[in-house]
């Protein structure tokens, strides 16, 4: 397997369950120690893999988010908190309470999430879809170079699979974030 993601480009890798698209995601998002995941990949697929090259003016912090196939968010905090940052991690000054709200309710409503219903919610009161909504839109705000997405139209119905599809595509776009999508659903993905 060989493939370069540059900015704004969107990749769909596909295969039928066990193959290792998900071991090969994880390996990408240094979610396993390189090495455990190499031995995984050679094991599953097959295969050899080289060490995923970064250009070394990216930091590590910046370079890649994943949204996993079950939801991550924190239960101890509301739907909106886990959503919550204070701009922090990307080259901006800290955002105000005012500005941090905007862009809470900006990124669930960008999910087919409503903000005055939904963000104060904890994350086991949503239903599955909207769980993977509210994890969607932490990666969205999280302004990683890449976003590794695990099969992120399950669980959504068809109107909202293409609601999410078309704000990855102007996240694509607009900021230039690479994709590594994975998914069962090319009707969605094209």
């Amino acid at each position: 397997v060989s493939f370069t993601l540059h900015p704004s480009s969107c990749l769909h890798l596909a295969g039928p369950s066990g193959a290792g698209k998900t071991t090969l995601a994880n390996y990408i998002a240094r979610i396993l120690p390189p090495k455990s995941s190499a031995k995984m990949l050679r094991k599953t697929l097959g295969i050899e893999v080289e060490v995923c090259a970064w250009d070394k003016s990216i930091p590590e912090g910046e370079r890649v988010g994943m949204l996993f196939q079950q939801t991550t968010l924190l239960d101890s905090l509301t739907v909106a908190g886990n959503n919550s940052s204070d701009g922090s991690s990307t080259h901006q000054s800290p955002l105000t309470e005012q500005q941090k709200q905007a862009t809470v309710k900006r990124l669930l409503e960008t999910v087919g999430l409503d903000y005055l219903r939904d963000g104060p919610k904890r994350p086991s009161q949503l239903s599955g879809g909207m769980a993977r909504r509210a994890s969607l839109a932490l990666q969205m705000a999280q302004d990683k170079h890449v976003i590794v997405l695990d099969e992120p139209f399950a669980g959504l119905d068809m109107i909202t699979a293409v609601g999410v599809a078309k704000e990855l595509d102007r996240l694509r776009r607009e900021k230039g974030t690479a994709l590594l999508l994975i998914s069962h659903e090319p009707e969605v993905v094209d």
